[in-house]
């Protein structure tokens, strides 16, 4: 007999899934954000380095992500580039200790791909980097 769970079950999941996911790339793209922005005051001109630095990142962050989200080839037995594992990071499990999912911890294997995270972070960098130039008029 197979155990189904309810729709509700399910909607709940997924609400949880969606929390870590957005905690995981809120959190790393702050960082990111910080970090470099204290490399372009400590060793460039501001803003404006910190506009490149953020690009440069979020190109490559990019590029790993959208080699990572490529669907396996059922002909090719080449390894794909992934940042997926089978174990969670240390930083993944504090993530876990937040509100809500401290009562409702998302289960490893359950959690959006790492490889998808990787490739949204890289769209938030390049945002902030976009927002430098366009919306602060950050230039040469």
């Amino acid at each position: 007999m197979s155990i189904r769970s309810s729709p509700a079950v399910q909607v709940t999941s997924e609400i949880y899934r969606s929390i870590e996911f957005a905690f995981w790339v809120g959190t790393v793209s702050v960082m990111i954000v910080g970090v470099s922005a204290v490399g372009a005051v400590l060793f460039g001109s501001g803003l404006l380095t910190l506009k490149y630095i953020l690009f440069v990142v979020g190109f490559v962050l990019f590029g790993i992500g959208s080699f990572g989200i490529q669907p396996k080839s059922p002909r090719k037995r080449k390894k794909r580039i992934t940042v997926d594992s089978d174990d969670p990071l240390a930083f993944e499990e504090r993530i876990q200790q937040l509100p809500p999912l401290d009562d409702n911890p998302v289960p490893h294997p359950d959690r959006i791909s790492r490889n998808i995270k990787v490739f949204v972070t890289s769209l938030v960098v390049l945002g902030v980097s976009l927002i430098l130039e366009y919306a602060l008029g950050v230039s040469v």
